[in-house]
């Protein structure tokens, strides 16, 4: 694991099956940040196809671990966050991950509220490999990385499936330190796009309608 570079710092493609998927916008897909007044959260939710998306062209990174990262993390759903309060002189205060986990809960497309894992609900495989990216994150971050904290969630049906897929259309809420963190699924980023029919302008995968038009939006 000491050979995983900064995924951040993506500039190129990746093929994910047949789609092509600009790494950058998938990063701007899974980052929201809220600021109000001197206080800024960001939260990074880290889908189980992130890790192929991120790491598959990079040489240093075998497919072994790659297959290790998808598997270890296959069963929850994984978020980091990072929550700041800025001070004089732009000096930064974090809030400890025990005082974000009084506050944290996940809202999914039927209401249901889940709350993170505690270290006793956490297999000691899925701990390590948390402890190894850790610092990879941190550093993403830059300076925000010594406040960075993970949480891991369970959300799955009554079969045992995972609810959330980034791929599947649905929806779901982070929500810490009265602020709301809401994606609307799939990922655009991750699906083919789709166009007006009128004038034929590209449009968000996950979109129905245009907004322009109100036409229903066709894919080629």
């Amino acid at each position: 694991m000491k050979k995983l570079t900064l995924i951040l710092l993506l500039t190129s493609f990746t093929f994910f099956g047949q789609k092509k998927v600009d790494q950058n916008e998938l990063i701007k897909s899974l980052t929201i940040s809220k600021k109000n007044n001197n206080k800024l959260s960001m939260t990074f939710w880290i889908p189980n196809s992130y890790w192929e998306i991120a790491l598959a062209g990079n040489a240093n990174i075998t497919k072994e671990t790659i297959n290790l990262l998808e598997k270890t993390f296959e069963n929850y759903l994984l978020i980091c966050t990072v929550d700041i309060e800025i001070g004089s002189g732009a000096s930064m205060n974090f809030k400890s991950k025990s005082e974000l986990k009084k506050s944290i809960f996940i809202t999914d497309i039927n209401n249901q509220i889940y709350k993170p894992l505690s270290e006793s609900q956490i297999n000691n495989t899925t701990k390590s490999m948390l402890k190894n990216i850790s610092p990879m994150f941190a550093q993403m971050f830059g300076k925000m990385g010594k406040g960075m904290h993970f949480f891991l969630f369970k959300i799955k049906d009554t079969k045992g499936e995972n609810i959330i897929n980034e791929f599947e259309k649905g929806e779901f809420t982070v929500e810490y330190s009265k602020n709301k963190f809401k994606w609307t699924l799939p990922l655009s980023a991750l699906i083919d796009s789709k166009y007006c029919p009128i004038d034929n302008k590209e449009m968000s995968g996950n979109w129905m309608f245009c907004p322009f038009h109100g036409k229903e939006l066709i894919s080629k």
